[in-house]
């Protein structure tokens, strides 16, 4: 693997989160090709959304279709936790304390997990918001957008919330992403723009060419950019603000989700045609079909250790399919 691959992968996980992991059970490292599939109903036909890695070994996803937070271990056995009524769960993330945090859109709160299912929320002081990606941050806080609050949020473990507005009225920002700079990156998905926040909440907006229309989901790459997806393409930002663009196969994929893998390249869903894609850096796209039509790929995440093989899978939720399904980043023999 590149060295920077190495220590983009390693300032993603953190060392906090590895130090809190428990131990990956040791065994044999099955063969496998790149972009081999597996998938896993979930037995309560519930719809999965987003989806994160958690130190108890586990993958963590919300639920679109009831108010819960559902777990899977790697052999597939599904356990969900049930959230207050009300509770709409849309983005989620793995914290510095050891809990998987989310936003409740349906409840305008952020809410943190145990991995014993007991859950804590705190109200967001903007009144209907509408919180949706969250991420954490290299500054050991979790940082949220709003969409309808037009402000990015940023909450301690132990609670405090402090919202930052932008200068950009009518934004709608959605995807978050931590960078190699210290800074937190924004999609503004109806401004155009890529905004940088720094911890003390200096916003510094990036207009985006037409060409990278409705800017969504973000993620920090293997290259140490920010990688986001937009209408019709894949893109990332560099810390000087310089754009590199990627056109789609087609446009109206659906892309929802980009997350680097340990190959050194990137990932994404297209719900619309049931793919996966790898990206590499310079923009070559292979794409990898579902074996079921109509499973709408919507979540993706890298996850550090399952069965003793490293980070060679990526988890993805099938929004459509009541499932989850992992695909193979490294061929294995």
């Amino acid at each position: 693997m590149k060295k920077k691959s190495i220590v983009a992968l390693s300032m993603m996980v953190g060392a906090a989160l590895v130090a809190q992991a428990e131990p990956a059970s040791a065994g044999y490292c099955p063969a496998a090709y790149a972009g081999d599939i597996t998938e896993y109903a979930i037995p309560s036909n519930a719809s999965p959304g987003n989806i994160t890695f958690g130190p108890d070994g586990r993958v963590w996803f919300t639920v679109l279709s009831g108010s819960k937070i559902g777990a899977a271990k790697s052999s597939g056995a599904v356990t969900e936790y049930p959230l207050a009524t009300g509770a709409s769960p849309v983005g989620i993330t793995v914290g510095p304390d050891g809990r998987i945090w989310f936003t409740d859109a349906g409840r305008n709160q952020i809410g943190a997990i145990t991995k014993h299912g007991v859950v804590t929320e705190v109200a967001i002081p903007t009144n209907s918001s509408s919180p949706s990606a969250i991420t954490l941050g290299f500054d050991g806080n979790l940082w949220f957008t709003e969409v309808l609050g037009n402000k990015v949020g940023r909450i301690t473990p132990d609670g405090v919330i402090t919202e930052f507005a932008l200068p950009t009225a009518g934004s709608q920002p959605r995807g978050i992403a931590a960078g190699i700079d210290g800074n937190v990156w924004v999609a503004e998905s109806r401004g155009n723009k890529i905004a940088r926040i720094s911890a003390s909440g200096t916003v510094t907006e990036y207009p985006l060419p037409p060409s990278a229309a409705r800017p969504n989901a973000m993620t920090l790459g293997p290259d140490l950019k920010i990688w986001f997806t937009t209408a019709g393409e894949i893109a990332n930002i560099d810390t000087s603000g310089t754009v590199t663009e990627f056109a789609l196969p087609a446009l109206g994929l659906g892309v929802s989700a980009i997350t680097p893998g340990v190959d050194g390249n990137l990932w994404f869903t297209e719900q619309s045609v049931d793919k996966i894609v790898r990206i590499t850096t310079s923009g070559v796209m292979t794409e990898y079909a579902l074996p079921i039509a109509g499973s709408r790929p919507l979540g993706l995440t890298l996850v550090p250790s399952l069965q003793g093989c490293g980070f060679l899978d990526l988890w993805f939720t099938e929004a459509g399919g009541s499932r989850l399904g992992k695909i193979r980043t490294v061929t294995t023999h």
